[in-house]
Parts: C-alpha cells; structure tokens; sequence
C-alpha cells in the first residue's frame, strides 16, 4: 500500500469518527478531509476542485431554486387538501398521504414536500381525531420512495448521473428509467403501511381519554414567583396551577432545593423557579397567570417589544454549526436576536437549564422571536423546518399556474430530448425569475451551499479512493465473498451503500461507492448500469434512523419519535425494498 493511500485511508477514517462521534457536521468534515488529501499532496488543486465542476452540482442547485418558487407560490395547496378529503381511519390514510407526496417528490427535491405537508397533516389529524404520530413517518419514506422514480426527485439520483457522464452508459437512462423499479417500490410501501406499517408506529393517547395526542413536542417552560406577587405565600391548589390547559408542574426550585413531587398544599415563595412540562401553547398560558414572570434571563435581553413578539418552533438541521455545541456557547440570541425558551428531543423535554443544552441535530427549538424570525430564516441553514405556532399562514397562490405550467414546460423538453437537463433546469430557473414565480432574493437564500460543498468535497475523495488504489482493494475485498457471482457482488455493494447511508449522508455514501461499482464492473467485464443503479437506490434506502436522511429528521419532532421507531416500522421496508432492487435491477439493466 502506497504512502498516498495510507494518508487517504487515515483522513477518511478521521472523517467517520468526526461524523459518528458528532463533532462535525457532515458538509464541513467533508470539506476538511478534500483540504487534509490536498495539503498532503495525495490530490493535485486541480483534481481537489474537480468535483465542483461536475454538472450534477449546478442541476441540483437550479432544483432548490425550482422547489422554493414550488413552495412559495403555493401551488401544492391547490388540491393538497382536498385529496386528503375527510375523516378516515389511519389505514385507509395512508394512500391519501402517500401517494400524493411520492408524486411530488419524484419532480422537485423532498425536502421543501414534507416541509409543505408536516403542518397540512397536523391540521387535518387534528380536525379527524388522527394520531400524528401514525402519519409522519409514511410521509417522510413516501417522499424517498418518490423521489429514487426519476432522474431529478433527489440529490442523489442527478449526482449518479453525473457521475456517469463520462462512461459508455452515459447516455442509456432517461428520466423516467429509475420509475421501472421506482413506482412498484411507492405501491409496495403503501401496501406495506397499509398493512403492516401502520400497527408498527407508536399511537399516543392523552392521559385519562381516548384522544390521539397530535402535537405531542413536550417542553419544559421555566417561570419565576414574583417578589411581593399574587401567587407568593399560596398554596399550589390556591393558584390555580392544579389543572392547566397546556401544562402541569413538574418540579419546584426553591432556596437551593428542588422539589420534585409538587403537591396541592406546597406554598409558594418570592422567587421559587416553576419549571412545567408540557405543549408548546403552555408559554402563552404561563405568561397571563398573575403573579409569574418568565425565569429566562436571555428573554429581558431582547430590544423587541411584546407585542411584536411570537413563538416559532425550529428543528436544527444536520448541518448547522450550532451541532455539538451548548445553546450559551452557540451564541443563539446575539446571532439570531431571539431566545431558546426550550428544547424538545425525541419529543420529550430535557431537564437541564436551557443553556447548559447540548444541541444534537434534530432537536426541536421553541423560540420567543420577533414576528418576522421565519420570513427571515426560513432558508437558514441551521434549520430543517420552522413555524410559527400563533399564525398558520396560507400561500398566495396567484403565481401557482405559471410555477405548474412552467415545470410541465421542462419535463416536456426533457423527455422529449429537446434539451438537455442542465440547459433545461438552468432555463427553468431564469423562465421562475422572469415570470415573477420566485424573487431574486428567495433565489439566492434557497440554493444551500453547504450541501453543494458537500458534494464537491466528496467528489474530490471519490478521485482520491480512486488515485491511490483504495477503490480496487476495497472493491476485492466485496469481492472475496462475492467471487465471480455478479448478483452476489450487486447484492454486496447495495448493503454496503445502505449501511453506509445511514451513517453518513446519502450523497457522500453514492460518491463513496461509485469508484469501487467502476471496479467490480471492470473485473466482472460487465456493465456498470446495475451497479450504478442500486448505488441510486441504496444511497435513497433510508428507513431505519432519523439520521441517514433529512426528511426523516424533520418529521422526529414534530412526531414525538424516538430512534427505534424508525428501526421497528423501516427494517421490514428496507427489507422489502433492497430484496425488490437486487431482484428486478439486473433485469431491466442487464450485467451482460
């Protein structure tokens, strides 16, 4: 082994424990790796900054633009809703959720759809006596399913076809060649959760009735006992903290003791720290009782005046450098001039002051900020998904025609052969900004550069397993156990792509196995077609950890899941679906 691949070897293994351990986002572990391979010599600058001049990375980031003039223009809400239609049970829902997303997520990019449907389906759950907590879950896998059926449903599929470019089999895949295996797989998930699936997922019900809890984020609210106030020297009965709408008492600090067990009779103190758990409307009912002021000192910081105030829930994306780091360290409120008042994870509350909170990807922020805080960050890359919980706002819909007719202008084109896909994507684009569909500035904030560095960067290391022969060793090692047997060795590399997608994100998991695919297609003198094809679908194959993919984080909190309940509901569809690409891939695209 060459001293090159030695350096190669040890930064990617400094990559995977950054990643695992949580001390790095993925994007910048990435980028820190290509910058480790190019310091060292082991890849030229030229060949370090080769992956950002692959198409794919241009085609993806018109596709986030395309997606946000979608989601702005409000074009999905048209029939949405009325697809959803009236009260069902949760098996015969899940068609009405699944179908409608895949469809969508098979033409622009999943995460704005389930950013779009999570509040639609709180709605309509609430309104039909529907437990959230059955949906979410089938929303996010729907959106993977639906997005491996074309070309450009996800990041994932352009990047393969990027990678591709320069191979014999270049020109072989449409855009609709993925919706041979694709379709079946959307039509074999909703049987399975109509099924099966939907017994699997957790139903929470309200203590004392049979109502399904639909917003079940538990947050822990901190109030304090004013000095000389109307709830000092009362008992807990007397101040009417007994039975709250949105909240109970779950402990009292008083003079450097916590009591934990609260009952009717304990009397209340000046400057006695309530901390209540419960939903997030409880700050709004703790902030009118008399007598109690918010413990939060970070709040009396804030320049904004109260009625110009509003409660937002934020869920923190994988990439954002607030990762790792307490909320006092991350400097929220000088950043963001707003103020954590909780943080929810798993849906559940953590009891620990707010500051102290270290902030893990996919936890659920419940925000005092200024009323503007989601029009201004909505395309934050610290944020999955933020809301405004005093004011569900409803998309002007007056550009929705021309947003639809222009996207049915480009998959004409495409199909057709007419134009390219970067030229028809990059055309796509300019046609948005030019009919008003999207403004310049929604434009610009859409495309997220760190998700393009991403990919640049494991480009750039993709060349690098191949430069110094890692790619080769590692593609005999698959190998070794799969001999001569193509559909051994296919079935190998889809486990491995699977494995390591769930460990790091899907775009970095394709780019790593592409290199060792050329390989095994080389020794076995057969086509890389199949190969490239379950590294598509197996990069996509995200069902058993919130971690492996974005929608899956975005639906944990609002879902109240904990992480085995993706292991408990996915390993039968991810079971389902890999048995279904190693079966029906070398059939359409043949080894030989």
């Amino acid at each position: 082994m060459s001293a090159e691949a030695v350096t190669t070897l040890f930064v990617i293994a400094v990559f995977f424990v950054a990643v695992l351990s949580g001390r790095l986002a993925v994007d910048i572990a990435l980028a820190v790796a290509m910058v480790a391979l190019l310091v060292t010599g082991v890849l030229s600058p030229i060949e370090a900054l080769q992956g950002f001049a692959n198409p794919a990375i241009y085609i993806i980031a018109c596709f986030y633009i395309v997606s946000a003039a979608i989601k702005e223009s409000g074009a999905l809400h048209w029939w949405v809703m009325k697809w959803l239609g009236g009260k069902t049970s949760v098996s015969r829902a899940m068609p009405r959720i699944m179908l409608p997303v895949a469809f969508i997520s098979s033409i622009i990019s999943n995460t704005p759809v389930v950013a779009i449907f999570i509040p639609m389906l709180q709605d309509w759950a609430r309104r039909h006596n529907l437990s959230i907590s059955k949906l979410l879950i089938p929303l996010s896998f729907a959106s993977i399913l639906g997005g491996v059926c074309t070309l450009i449903g996800t990041s994932t599929n352009i990047l393969v076809v990027g990678l591709l470019e320069n191979t014999t089999e270049a020109n072989v895949l449409t855009l609709f060649s993925p919706a041979i295996i694709g379709v079946p797989l959307v039509g074999l998930g909703v049987i399975y959760f109509m099924l099966i699936g939907h017994r699997l997922l957790p139903s929470r019900l309200e203590e004392g009735t049979n109502q399904p809890i639909t917003d079940i984020r538990e947050y822990a609210v901190s109030m304090r006992v004013e000095v000389g106030g109307v709830m000092s020297g009362k008992t807990i009965a007397d101040a009417g903290l007994r039975h709250l709408q949105y909240s109970f008492l779950a402990e009292i600090q008083s003079e450097g003791r916590i009591i934990s067990a609260v009952g009717p009779e304990e009397v209340l103190k000046d400057n006695d720290v309530l901390v209540f758990v419960g939903q997030p409307e409880a700050v709004s009912e703790l902030r009118q009782l008399p007598g109690l002021q918010t413990a939060e000192k970070e709040l009396l910081k804030l320049e904004i005046p109260n009625n110009s105030r509003a409660l937002v829930e934020a869920i923190v994306a994988p990439v954002s450098n607030m990762v790792g780091k307490t909320v006092k360290a991350s400097s929220f409120r000088t950043r963001f001039d707003c103020v954590i008042l909780s943080v929810s994870r798993n849906g559940q509350r953590i009891n620990q002051k707010v500051g102290s909170i270290t902030l893990r990807a996919g936890d659920t922020l419940l925000i005092e900020a200024a009323r503007g805080f989601v029009r201004r960050y909505r395309y934050s890359r610290d944020f999955l998904l933020l809301s405004r919980l005093d004011d569900l706002s409803i998309p002007d819909t007056d550009k929705a025609p021309v947003t639809l007719g222009l996207l049915g202008l480009f998959l004409m084109a495409v199909v057709s052969g007419l134009m390219p896909l970067m030229s028809a994507a990059m055309l796509l684009v300019v046609a948005l900004g030019a009919t008003g569909c999207i403004s310049l500035d929604f434009a610009q904030r859409s495309v997220d550069a760190r998700v393009l560095l991403a990919i640049g960067a494991s480009l750039s290391i993709g060349l690098a397993l191949q430069n110094t022969g890692l790619a080769e060793m590692a593609a005999h090692g698959l190998m070794s156990i799969g001999g001569e047997n193509p559909y051994l060795n296919l079935l190998l590399l889809y486990i491995a792509t699977v494995i390591a997608t769930e460990l790091i994100t899907n775009n970095a998991a394709a780019v790593l196995m592409f290199p060792i695919a050329q390989v095994i297609s080389t020794e076995l003198t057969s086509s890389l077609l199949p190969f490239a094809l379950a590294i598509m679908f197996g990069a996509s194959a995200s069902f058993l950890s919130p971690v492996g993919y974005q929608t899956n984080l975005m639906v944990q909190g609002p879902g109240g899941y904990h992480f085995g309940d993706y292991f408990k509901v996915g390993i039968g569809l991810s079971l389902l679906v890999g048995l279904t690409v190693i079966t029906v891939v070398p059939l359409v695209w043949p080894f030989y």
